[in-house]
């Protein structure tokens, strides 16, 4: 029976799962020194998800009319995708910065972008309705 030798010198940081591809949070994990506020931080990107619908503040539920949120969801795709690539690269200084940005970025998305935008939104809303509501 034959054995492939590794040389684990050579192949220490080239040999991955290719789940580290597909999802961001092996990013987030990785963007924070501390390991474990880096594992805090991966579990909490999976558990915001479920606080979205509280988060979300404006009083229309879709986006198809809301145009501000569709600005902000485009940026939040093409953040999960540079958080995808970022994952899948070697923890080297220039993508150990980007994960780190795209990283304050995913989170403060869901804290601070989503209820902003609603309460703009929510704040035009009422200020283009006034003058039909008070005709009334």
């Amino acid at each position: 029976m034959w054995c492939l030798k590794l040389n684990h010198f050579i192949h220490k940081f080239t040999i991955y799962k290719y789940i580290y591809d597909l999802l961001p949070f092996y990013a987030i994990l990785r963007s924070i020194p501390n390991k474990l506020l880096g594992v805090l931080a991966m579990f909490s990107s999976l558990l915001i998800l479920l606080l979205l619908p509280v988060l979300d503040l404006s009083r229309i539920r879709g986006s198809q009319f809301r145009p501000a949120m569709r600005i902000g969801l485009w940026a939040f795709y093409v953040n999960f995708l540079i958080l995808m690539f970022i994952g899948a690269q070697h923890p080297e200084p220039p993508f150990i910065m980007v994960g780190q940005i795209s990283t304050l970025f995913y989170f403060a998305w869901f804290l601070v972008i989503v209820p902003v935008v609603g309460i703009i939104e929510n704040t035009l809303m009422d200020v283009a309705l006034a003058p039909a509501l008070q005709a009334k």
